[in-house]
């Protein structure tokens, strides 16, 4: 018994050895990352992204024949009713009945089953996408929304139902505003 524990001492102990000489050698050999070089690399991969996913959404629209109209952030919304009185404005509360999409055409959140949506313009965990789409509608207003995955959830989807870098369809009304 304790023969075999001095074995297994002895093997664990030249492991640890050799696997920090390596640790040595992989140090003096790897290249000094420039952090600067990383981050710049790193936004012309997202600006890739960005380009090829706005693509992407402008030819499901023109495959569906569908009007919808594109801000300057890259969101596509279509007010196919419009409400009455003002657009809400940021501090203002909200409550929104919508279905959530995914493009493809899963629902995965709906008002029916999940309950109105309430929030607070500017505020709070909700989408950018869904935040600046809100202040394009009017009390009574029915859109149609497609947000890119930069203005809904992003890299790591809601840890829920979005999955990771999701785009998503919305129909929204907008009920109230107080």
């Amino acid at each position: 018994m304790i023969r075999k524990s001095v074995t297994i001492l002895v093997l664990f102990t030249f492991a640890l050895l050799v696997s920090s000489c390596d640790n040595e050698i992989d140090k003096k050999q790897r290249k000094r990352l420039n952090p600067k070089e990383v981050t710049n690399n790193l936004a012309i991969v997202h600006k890739r992204n960005i380009r090829i996913e706005d693509q992407q959404i402008d030819d499901y629209l023109e495959r569906r024949e569908w009007d919808f109209i594109r801000t300057k952030s890259g969101l596509r919304y279509n007010i196919y009713q419009e409400g009455v009185g003002l657009h809400p404005q940021d501090g203002q509360g909200v409550v929104l009945e919508y279905t959530i999409n995914l493009i493809r055409g899963d629902v995965i959140y709906d008002s029916k089953n999940d309950g109105v949506k309430l929030f607070i313009v500017g505020e709070g965990d909700e989408p950018t996408g869904l935040q600046e789409a809100v202040m394009l509608m009017k009390v009574g207003s029915r859109a149609k929304l497609i947000l890119p995955s930069y203005l809904a959830y992003g890299l790591i989807g809601d840890e829920n139902k979005v999955p990771a870098n999701a785009t998503l369809f919305y129909d929204l009304y907008l009920k109230e505003v107080h």
